[in-house]
């Protein structure tokens, strides 16, 4: 049990740091916490968006590569 909370944990924090790498989450200058869980959650909910269009997109292709080869 130890062993795959270890790796959800991992992977949660992995993803905190791309998004205060890449969408400037470590330079929230606001303060209320309020404003702060916003702007969080917004930023959240667009790199979940962005995932899964990714993984939509992907999908799609490969379906056609294989309909095609076929």
């Amino acid at each position: 049990a130890w062993k795959t909370l270890y790796k959800q944990r991992s992977s949660v924090e992995r993803v905190i740091a791309y998004l205060k790498e890449f969408f400037q989450l470590n330079n929230i200058r606001y303060r209320t916490g309020k404003r702060a869980k916003v702007q969080f959650d917004l930023t959240h909910l667009i790199y979940n968006a962005a995932k899964l269009a990714c993984d939509r997109i992907a999908k799609s292709l490969s379906s056609k590569q294989t309909s095609q080869a076929a």
